[in-house]
């Protein structure tokens, strides 16, 4: 499957009759024992179950009752073919368990695009009058909703280390980072893109939930209509109050902003068909706000656990600069939320030693 040739959005089906998971990810419930994630980036991983990180037993052992093991390989023996077909071999894996105290304070969409995860470089300015341009357009990230006054949440969208994280691996240190506490960030490009070389970076993901509710998104055939929505809002919150420009949000008045904006997408996107991924199905979807796919954390109003899977693909070399801007050594796994120092990582059956 050619991800060129794919919409900005599309929910496929990953579970086959012929995959070695199937039958114990049926048989096997799971739930959860306390709200964490887990977090890897290297090479593709191995399938099979004995060759897994180490620290992933740990985390599952500690946050999860029952295996997430079977439905979790389930997931990424499509993904790996997936990314084999268009040839890929690294990745950034997020597993986020959340506890139903924190799904069930969210009753209103929170509708956005990702920004882009990695960028070709933007060449010199030859007039002040295009940097001052570039510099507009690339502040509009700052009202990205996914970064959001209390009640705090980590977005979907969340895919970087931070200062709360207990890190696991082969390299040095137990804390990350924020990309909005990084020092010496240029306000023109957002501390979550990374500068690549590539001609045509891996703008895109697959995600999907273990437990609970799929991702909501906006039906493809209006994603167009809601991108333009959500920029038009954007533009209009920034010309009224242009102090407000950093490319996170740091202060009051950014978080206000974002809370607006959020605010405003909910009642001019309520008439839009939604769509979510469903039990064995995953979602594809590009990011920034120029094809960005525009989505949502679930509506929880319910009782429930959830765990999401998030894949950012990526070069090898990209994905290294990535975490070597936090800090971190690379291939590595880590994870937030437990009270506990994780195992060493084993990464025997990675790269054969």
């Amino acid at each position: 499957m050619n991800a060129n040739s794919l919409p900005d959005f599309k929910v496929i089906p990953y579970e086959s009759e012929e995959s070695l998971y199937n039958e114990k990810t049926a048989n096997e419930p799971i739930s959860l024992k306390t709200s964490s994630s887990w977090t890897y980036c290297g090479p593709l991983l191995s399938l099979d179950p004995d060759n897994l990180p180490a620290s992933f037993e740990t985390w599952a052992d500690a946050t999860i009752n029952g295996s997430p093991t079977a439905p979790l390989l389930s997931f990424l023996e499509f993904v790996h073919d997936f990314l084999s077909s268009n040839n890929i071999s690294h990745y950034w894996i997020t597993i986020r368990a959340e506890k139903e105290s924190l799904t069930s304070k969210f009753t209103k969409p929170r509708w956005h695009t990702d920004d882009l995860f990695f960028c070709p470089p933007t060449p010199p300015s030859t007039t002040s009058s295009q940097s001052s341009g570039h510099r507009r357009r690339s502040s509009l990230n700052i009202l990205n909703i996914s970064r959001s006054k209390a009640p705090r949440r980590r977005s979907e969208d969340q895919n970087s280390p931070t200062s709360t994280s207990t890190s696991t691996g082969t390299g040095t240190g137990t804390g990350t980072p924020s990309p909005s506490s990084s020092s010496g960030a240029s306000p023109s490009i957002s501390p979550a893109q990374i500068p690549t070389s590539s001609p045509n970076p891996t703008n895109w993901k697959l995600t999907t939930t273990l437990l609970g509710p799929g991702t909501l998104f906006i039906a493809q055939e209006t994603t167009p209509q809601a991108r333009k929505i959500q920029q038009t809002i954007k533009k209009a919150i920034r010309s009224r109050d242009p102090e407000h420009f950093c490319p996170s949000v740091r202060c009051a008045g950014c978080a206000e902003a974002a809370e607006e904006v959020r605010e405003r997408l909910v009642s001019e996107l309520s008439g839009h068909k939604t769509v979510q991924a469903q039990k064995g199905e995953c979602a594809f979807f590009r990011v920034g706000e120029e094809t960005g796919a525009m989505h949502s954390e679930p509506v929880w109003e319910g009782d429930g656990d959830r765990i999401f899977v998030n894949v950012v693909p990526g070069d090898e070399r990209d994905l290294k600069v990535l975490m070597a801007k936090w800090g971190m050594e690379y291939p590595r796994a880590w994870c937030v939320g437990l009270p506990l120092q994780m195992a060493e990582v084993n990464w025997k059956g990675i790269d054969g030693f």
